[in-house]
Parts: structure tokens; C-alpha cells; sequence
């Protein structure tokens, strides 16, 4: 559980560092364009590795036709649109709002790890991720101007979000993250190929660098996922994606000098809250 934790943490990490970078990508670059070039930069590089193994036929048969196919391909399906999602959020909302609204996530991860997987989850459990919400509340303040239609696109990049995580969960021991990761690279550029191109702008060279360092550590945040998943029940894991938005507020000060108002601190208190309250609960296993 400790180890699960950790890549927990970690993956919320880059993702706030990744959906940063994508908020300052969208002033060049339409969201689809920039998940597809993802998706293709992943691809090449998957394609790549395969060359040195002693079989890289049967490397890309496995990527064409894996195991649970359908299962895979539909994973695939919820990361690319959690993905595209989430940029545009990113593209209409400051990062740590987008991210606050995000944090429906744990919530709905909650209640399908116990509706879908039939995983057991104790009332401690629900209180920590209820403390959370209260948290993300506190921070987004109700009724108030943020509650238009932008604020609805990161709930639904969170219901899908949440959906590929019990996917993912179900695939264990039949998928690992690097088929997750190029299963979604497949998905990402055959689905995001025309509606790309109808949109295209040619990138600068800066732009492209961006846009690679943005790959790298939405990829790296996607196998810290799936490292977590592969060890915890979703249900465990879930008060722990609230730490995002501690570090939502660290990017929005670093790179877009917004400091965060008492509301987003009474709120990040109570979202630590329900984090110790987890981990509590875990500490005598």
C-alpha cells in the first residue's frame, strides 16, 4: 500500500506539471492537435524500442491484436478522451480550478471501484474522500462566477479519467502500462488524425520542444498510474489524487504567478485531512 501511495503521489505530480505545460501549449497549439502529437510522438518512440528487441514483428502483432483486445482498445478510448478533455479544461480555466473541478474523480473512482469491482470500501475510506470534496469546494467557493459551461469540461475529462483507472484495474495481470501507453498512442492518432489536421498549425521549434517535454511527463505520470493501480485497490488509492491540487497550486505560482487565496489553503487543508485520515487507516497493515 505504501509503494501504491508513492506512484499515486508521484503520477498526480506530473500530471499537474503536464496539464501546466498544456495550458501554456494551447496559446499556440488547438487541444486536439496537441494530444495527437502526443499520442504519434509515443507511437514513434514505441516503434523505435521494438527495432532493437530480437522480434519486433511480434511486438507490433501483440500491439495490433493484445490480449482482451476490446477491453484494451476501449482503456485506450476513455485515456484519449480524459486526455483531450482535459487540455481543453486546461485551455479555458486557471490550473488549479481546472484541477479542483478534476477532483470529482476520486469521487466517481470511489463509487465504481465499489459498483463495478466490488471492491469493499470501509466508512474511514469514505470520509477521507468525502473530506476531500468538502476541500474542493471550499476552494471553488459555489455559486459563484466559476460555474459556468467551462466548468463543466474537467468533470467529464474526470468521469473518464475515472473510468479508464477501473479499466485499467481490471485489466491487471493481463495488461501492463506499456500496453496502456501504446494502446492509447494507437487510439490517439487513428481517432485524432482528421479532426488534427482540420485544425493544424504548424509548431515552432520551441513549441515542438514543449510539446515533447509535455509527452515525456504525461507519460511517465500515465506509468506511475498504472504502477499504483496494479498494487491498491482503486477505492484505496482515490483521497491521494486530491494531492494534485497541492500541487496545481505549486505550478499555478511558479509559472503563471497566481498566488493561491485563503479559500484554496482551508481547502488544501481539508484535502491533507483526508489524506492522513487514509493513512492512518493503512499505516497498521
Amino acid at each position: 500500500m505504501t509503494t501504491a501511495i508513492f506512484f499515486a503521489l508521484l503520477c498526480n505530480l506530473l500530471y499537474a506539471i503536464g496539464y501546466a505545460l498544456a495550458k501554456l501549449l494551447t496559446a499556440e497549439l488547438d487541444p486536439l492537435e496537441i494530444t495527437f502529437l502526443r499520442s504519434a510522438l509515443v507511437l514513434a518512440t514505441a516503434a523505435g524500442l521494438s527495432l532493437g528487441r530480437p522480434a519486433p514483428a511480434a511486438a507490433w502483432a501483440h500491439a495490433a491484436a493484445p490480449p482482451r483486445a476490446w477491453d484494451q482498445r476501449l482503456a485506450a478510448l476513455a485515456l484519449i478522451a480524459s486526455t483531450t478533455i482535459s487540455v481543453f479544461g486546461y485551455a479555458l480555466l486557471p490550473v488549479t480550478e481546472a484541477s479542483a473541478l478534476g477532483f470529482s474523480g476520486p469521487i466517481i473512482l470511489t463509487a465504481c471501484g465499489a459498483l463495478l469491482l466490488r471492491e469493499a470500501v470501509p466508512p474511514r475510506r469514505w470520509l477521507a474522500v468525502g473530506l476531500g470534496f468538502a476541500g474542493m469546494l471550499v476552494m471553488l467557493r459555489p455559486g459563484g462566477s466559476l460555474f459556468g459551461w467551462p466548468a463543466l469540461v474537467p468533470i467529464a475529462a474526470a468521469l473518464s479519467y475515472a473510468l479508464y483507472q477501473v479499466l485499467v484495474r481490471r485489466l491487471r495481470g493481463v495488461a501492463d502500462a506499456k500496453d496502456a501507453m501504446v494502446q492509447g498512442a494507437i487510439a490517439g492518432v487513428v481517432l485524432l488524425a482528421l479532426p488534427a489536421l482540420v485544425v493544424w498549425r504548424w509548431p515552432a521549434w520551441p513549441v515542438l520542444a514543449l510539446v515533447l517535454v509535455f509527452t515525456a511527463v504525461q507519460t511517465a505520470a500515465l506509468a506511475a498510474l498504472s504502477a499504483a493501480v496494479q498494487r491498491a485497490e482503486v477505492s484505496a488509492i482515490a483521497p491521494w489524487h486530491y494531492s494534485r491540487l497541492v500541487f496545481a497550486l505549486a505550478m499555478d505560482a511558479m509559472l503563471f504567478g497566481r498566488l493561491p487565496p485563503p479559500e484554496a489553503l482551508a481547502g488544501a487543508l481539508l484535502i491533507a485531512l483526508g489524506g492522513l485520515l487514509l493513512l492512518r487507516r493503512s499505516a497498521p497493515g
